[in-house]
């Protein structure tokens, strides 16, 4: 299982939100190209990036912020305002290796597939944020702002239909809270869909959570909160995963 840090910007910042709620925002001073360095050398292989200003504005804000993480050269998956072709291109042109695509995909499933189409379907990750109402998930778009009635399981189905392998799932209710993830509902994904390469985020609080995810086939989990911990040691957690 990949152990993928995440780095959320809001105006230049490293900030966590509680529940997708900007007025409930922790601010870190770490400054963006330090921090990705920092788990670089840790040993993380991937990095997991939102602009949140361009989740909630509809369009990237910081990609020239995001571009100079890539000193890295750890690949990145970058998520936050992705709702055009040309935006998806300019990602791609920056080096961005693999694009996060959420609210387009609920709001616009035919602009969805043309960008999929011009793209290629191994370049993009599907983010479905959800809510959970009497058991059934469904997702919540433009930076979480905006509930739908969609069942999530039916927007997996059509997107898998279209070539996507690999989608990021994440609990609402659990997101930034500390108290661990929905471990049901990765369970029931795996469960209904099991070709797909699953990444669970949200409520993630200790390495047992991370193990327990492990055992139910998840392919890889975002850690936000827990990273600013003072007690969390993400280098044990790296090696740990390393070889799973």
């Amino acid at each position: 299982m990949l152990i993928i840090p995440a780095i959320d910007l809001h105006d230049g910042q490293c900030v966590r939100l509680k529940q997708g709620q900007f007025n409930r925002a922790t601010i870190y001073q770490s400054p963006p190209v330090e921090l990705a360095k920092h788990y670089a050398a840790l040993g993380a292989t991937r990095l997991h990036v939102v602009d949140l200003d361009g989740a909630k504005l509809g369009d990237m804000q910081q990609l020239d912020l995001i571009q100079s993480m890539q000193s890295t050269a750890m690949p990145i998956q970058v998520g936050g305002g992705i709702r055009s072709i040309a935006t998806a291109l300019d990602c791609l042109n920056a080096g961005i290796s693999t694009l996060v695509i959420g609210s387009i995909a609920i709001s616009d499933p035919s602009l969805t597939l043309q960008l999929i189409a011009e793209v290629k379907a191994n370049n993009i990750v599907l983010a479905l944020d959800v809510n959970i109402e009497r058991g059934i998930p469904s997702p919540a778009i433009h930076g979480w702002q905006t509930a739908t009635e969609q069942n999530a399981w039916d927007v997996v189905q059509f997107y898998l239909d279209a070539g996507v392998a690999t989608i990021l799932c994440t609990d609402i209710a659990q997101d930034g809270m500390m108290k661990g993830p929905n471990f049901k509902l990765y369970e029931e994904a795996v469960r209904r869909f099991p070709t797909i390469a699953w990444q669970a985020s949200g409520g993630i609080r200790d390495i047992d959570d991370m193990r327990a995810l492990s055992t139910l086939g998840v392919s890889a989990v975002i850690l936000g909160r827990i990273l600013y911990e003072p007690d969390f040691n993400l280098s044990a957690c790296l090696q740990e995963f390393a070889s799973c």
